[in-house]
């Protein structure tokens, strides 16, 4: 018999905590973290290359991790464990920097040991368990998952710099540390890889033959729609690749060099927003009004974005979002008061929203949902590594050139670029045989 219809699907509990990690992953260790650049800087000597090495490191060692973890993802109770780990790690090494006073040390704590938080926190659950949860309203569940990400740009500029102001840098990190522990490890306890470890099927549906591996189109989600059904207990159906079948594609490459570029145009652009709008004559608290735009708008927008992904071909609308992306950070290099400071953000956040959905959303729509965390732990070293290098690049550009114009001009490049590569991956063919994933 089929399982018994839920008042409220437990799947949504998996997005509820997807955009409250996000919220503090991004918050404390993108957003907030830019606001101690010139504080830490004035205090401890650093450059501004120096400080953002520690992004560096951070993501090569998540990319290096990533293959490792990722299979851990599929498993039974592989997310919770992985989750714990994430929230103990990253709330007690941002504690800890309170009493840091040399790179060596900011290095380890924010770097090294902060690059656990990167696979086995906010992303794992939106590239790996959140798409177990949901076929037929994968867009809008991944739409508002990925909200999180964008809470951090709208509320922890303005926290950390309060929070700095009140009580210094120094315990500033402490209090981001507690925050973090406070909220993701008690969050941790709630995970669960997919439906059918609870006797559910995705989306919340009762009726195996009607459920969305049924009816999804095999192009668009890698579905089968005549493998027979088991009939001791409700299956779901699904073709999905395995690891070694998505990387002998040439569609798994040139999403890989897709999102290379494109996250190559990403992490150090956002990371340079407070000192970039400093370098402009605006105060710290003026300029994290355009991230607040850039948070609005892009929470606002994403739902939108996941509803069109529910009704056209992904590629084609990753491909617009991309090109969009670019030419908003053309705003960027034209700010000359706060009225235009708020417009680039809003406009960025408009159009970039729809990134943190399309790019989970190609690999699972494209590879099928049974061995998303392996899947992904192949590519998420080049997107780490991309993303790596993108706040060394910026910061390194401003200390050749002493602006950030160059910089920004070259992420434009890199967005327009990834369009094109986008375009011309198509969706790939299914693998043969069909996996019985409730199995």
């Amino acid at each position: 018999m089929p399982p018994k219809h839920p008042r409220f699907f437990y799947g949504w509990i998996m997005v509820i905590a997807a955009v409250a990690a996000g919220a503090l992953s991004s918050g404390a260790g993108v957003w907030g973290a830019s606001v101690f650049v010139n504080p830490m800087g004035e205090e401890l000597g650093w450059s501004r290359s120096a400080f953002f090495a520690s992004f560096f490191i951070r993501s090569v060692v998540a990319g290096a991790l990533s293959p490792i973890i990722g299979p851990m993802q599929d498993t039974r109770s592989g997310p919770r464990i992985l989750m714990f780990a994430s929230g103990l790690t990253m709330g007690l090494s941002l504690i800890s920097l309170k009493w840091v006073d040399n790179l060596a040390a900011f290095y380890v704590l924010f770097g090294a040991l902060g690059a656990l938080s990167m696979v086995a926190g906010a992303e794992m659950l939106t590239v790996a368990i959140v798409p177990k949860w949901f076929v037929r309203k994968r867009g809008r569940a991944m739409a508002i998952a990925s909200t999180g990400t964008a809470m951090g740009p709208l509320f922890f500029p303005f926290l950390v710099h309060g929070i700095i102001s009140l009580v210094g840098w120094r315990d500033a990190w402490m209090v981001l540390g507690f925050i973090v522990l406070i909220f993701l490890v008690p969050l941790s306890f709630l995970i669960r890889s997919r439906p059918e470890d609870m006797g559910l099927l995705p989306d919340g549906d009762t009726d195996p033959v009607s459920s969305p591996e049924a009816s999804h189109s095999t192009t668009e989600v890698g579905l089968s729609s005549s493998a027979p059904l088991a009939a001791a207990r409700p299956l779901t159906r699904e073709r999905s690749f395995t690891r070694s079948e998505a990387v002998r594609t040439k569609t798994f490459w040139l999403l890989v060099a897709a999102f290379f570029l494109a996250m190559l145009g990403m992490g150090g652009f956002h990371a340079n927003w407070i000192p970039y709008f400093e370098d402009l004559g605006f105060s710290p608290s003026t300029g994290a009004w355009a991230a607040t735009a850039y948070g609005i708008c892009s929470i606002s927008i994403r739902l939108l974005w996941g509803i069109l992904a529910e009704r056209f071909p992904i590629r084609y609308l990753m491909v617009a979002q991309c090109a969009i992306t670019g030419v908003s950070i053309i705003f960027f290099l034209n700010i000359v008061n706060v009225p235009t400071l708020v417009l680039a953000g809003g406009l960025h956040g408009i159009a970039l929203g729809g990134f943190f959905i399309m790019r989970p959303l190609m690999i699972a729509n494209y590879f099928g949902r049974e061995n998303l965390g392996a899947i992904n732990g192949i590519l998420r070293p080049f997107v780490t590594l991309s993303g790596a290098m993108s706040p060394l690049l910026v910061a390194g550009m401003f200390d050749i050139y002493g602006s950030y114009q160059e910089a920004f001009l070259l992420i434009i490049v890199t967005w327009f670029a990834a369009a094109a590569v986008v375009f011309l991956a198509k969706p790939p063919r299914n693998p043969k045989r069909a996996i019985n994933i409730a199995g």
